[in-house]
């Protein structure tokens, strides 16, 4: 009996062992390797060849902000072919020329992180390789052949990673092997993937997976309590929506260093969003709470409800989005924050944009060039967007008695995106809009969204009922940066920046500035003939600027 139980088994194992991995498009086996004493990535793709005896593969030189992309390539050749690999950084391509009528393609090449540095902001989208673990996006991990059907099916092999090591991705996790049959070569192109000593906490949402992968010993909270506030943001967002129809999806997280200040960045991707957070006192859960409730929030406001033209309708993508986020989260109680919390980010984001000195430009002026690089117009479309989503729901509930809301127009235009791929324009938003608003809606809109004229918030209060403050402390830096900040162009005479000593033509040797905010003092280190000397003061002075109290009568009039 033993015998024949042994036999089984061994059958089982040689027919297990024997199995072919599934027919794909491509394959990719990637392994750990160590070239020169430096931990890299070694990835042998396989791919059909195009028998004239060329391929081309697409890898970006630049990509995200990131230059030089080609510096994280170690050495690339052909394995089951004699031929010649060439790189071309300036069309981001790599090209294989091989003997024609050539079948199969097998090429070998290395991925390596290209700095030496301790990650940082301005690093964490170029590969991170190191002993004890990778992070890397596809774009800059995976090459395409140029040109490729827009979906093929692809084959993940991990199997060279010694047991216990992490493989975590957007396709899934602790997976040796993963066949992504169809797969969208545009969804591919935007994933992420991490390995080593990551942690992977998961859980499900009415039986769709969700995950949070981090690693590091984390100085301002707990892992148990990010992934608590991923699962309430998750659960919270999806029942707004009505939408359970992501069966998987992840957050990865991952530290690094900084001494002052705090700092965190997210990026969505396929069925991921990967965030990077500064690791120190400094940064605290509620700053996670805001993140993920804003950035999860764009799988369905930008994502699923896209824009027409981005920056033209980035009062809604960005602005409804952040307005959202306030709302998601003081309604459901998220990591204990309630209708106070939502009062004060109103608060503060009116303040922002009132202090703004771009605050009523017209919405033309929310461009490509001015909003990737004005800080005040980056915001500008947050700040006017938030308002005015609350002045529609406010007023939409105003007159309906309660009984309509912003909320239903939101799922209006979420079911016109999912089933008939309905854009967000200007003249569709006004169009659904009229029907909770009244037919002189396009009026409205026309003064507050194209113009860029404030809502009257007073008299939005007072028809409300609600008791606020006719003026605040609004933030004011009070000095102008040279160009290439490195001195001080002007300063407004009697502001806090003039009456802590800060004068023009000051040399600036340090400084740290936590923008937009009046809580944090501004720390400035300066030279003046050649004397140095530091100064702090609060970035802040009066305006008349409406703030709500935060009263529970406030609280209860709002809905919370």
């Amino acid at each position: 009996m033993f015998k024949r139980v042994l036999l089984t088994a061994l059958l089982a194992t040689f027919l297990f062992s024997c199995q072919q991995p599934p027919e794909s498009d491509i394959s990719y086996a990637i392994a750990p390797a160590v070239v020169d004493s430096v931990p890299q990535l070694k990835i042998i793709m396989t791919l059909k060849a195009n028998p004239n005896g060329t391929t081309i593969l697409s890898f970006p030189n630049e990509a995200w902000g990131q230059e030089g992309l080609y510096n994280s390539l170690g050495s690339i050749k052909l394995l089951n072919v004699e031929g010649a690999v060439e790189k071309d950084a300036d069309s981001s391509r790599i090209v294989l020329m091989y003997p024609k009528d050539t079948e199969e393609l097998e090429l070998e090449y290395f991925l390596k992180q290209d700095y030496e540095d301790d990650i940082s902001t301005d690093k964490i989208y170029r590969p991170v390789i190191n002993e004890q673990y990778f992070h890397v996006f596809s774009h800059n991990m995976f090459m395409v052949p140029e040109n490729a059907d827009d979906h093929l099916d692809i084959l993940l092999d991990w199997t060279s990673f010694p047991v216990g090591y992490t493989i975590h991705n957007s396709f899934g996790s602790q997976e040796k092997e993963q066949f992504l049959k169809d797969q969208d070569m545009e969804l591919f192109g935007s994933a992420i993937f991490v390995g080593g000593d990551f942690r992977v906490f998961s859980g499900d949402i009415q039986g769709n997976q969700i995950s949070l992968a981090t690693r590091g010993e984390w100085i301002p909270f707990k892992d148990e309590d990010v992934f608590k506030v991923l699962e309430e943001t998750l659960t919270h967002q999806r029942n707004f929506w009505n939408d359970h129809s992501q069966q998987y999806f992840t957050v990865t997280m991952q530290p690094f260093p900084q001494e002052n200040g705090s700092s965190f960045q997210g990026t969505g991707l396929t069925n991921s969003f990967a965030t990077s957070v500064s690791n120190n006192d400094q940064t605290d859960i509620g700053q996670m709470v805001y993140l993920f409730n804003h950035e999860l929030m764009h799988n369905w406001i930008g994502h699923t409800i896209k824009n027409e033209n981005e920056e033209e309708q980035y009062w809604f993508s960005e602005g409804f989005t952040e307005y959202y986020t306030f709302k998601n989260i003081a309604k459901n109680k998220i990591n204990g924050l309630d209708g106070t919390f939502y009062i004060d980010e109103l608060n503060r984001t009116i303040r922002d944009l009132y202090a703004s000195s771009v605050g009523e430009d017209p919405n033309s002026e929310i461009n490509y060039e001015n909003f990737w690089t004005n800080y005040e117009y980056s915001k500008l479309p947050y700040w006017r967007g938030t308002i005015f989503a609350f002045y529609l729901d406010q007023k939409i509930q105003q007159a309906s008695e309660g009984k309509q809301g912003l909320d239903d127009a939101m799922h209006q235009i979420y079911a016109d995106a999912t089933t008939n791929g309905q854009k967000l324009t200007h003249a569709y938003f006004v169009k659904v809009m009229n029907s909770y608003w009244g037919q002189d809606f396009d009026v409205v809109f026309k003064k507050h969204i194209q113009e860029g004229q404030k809502v009257d918030l007073p008299a939005l209060f007072e028809e409300l009922g609600v008791e606020y403050s006719p003026e605040s402390d609004v933030y004011q830096l009070g000095f102008e940066f040279t160009e290439d900040r490195k001195g001080i162009a002007s300063v407004i005479e009697g502001s806090k920046a003039w009456e802590a000593g800060v004068r023009e033509g000051d040399e600036v040797f340090s400084r740290s500035i936590w923008q937009g905010n009046i809580e944090h003092k501004v720390e400035l280190g300066l030279r003046r003939n050649g004397e140095e000397t530091t100064v702090s003061f609060y970035p802040v002075t009066k305006a008349a600027v409406p703030q709500l109290k935060p009263t529970p009568e406030n609280i209860e009039k709002l809905g919370f």
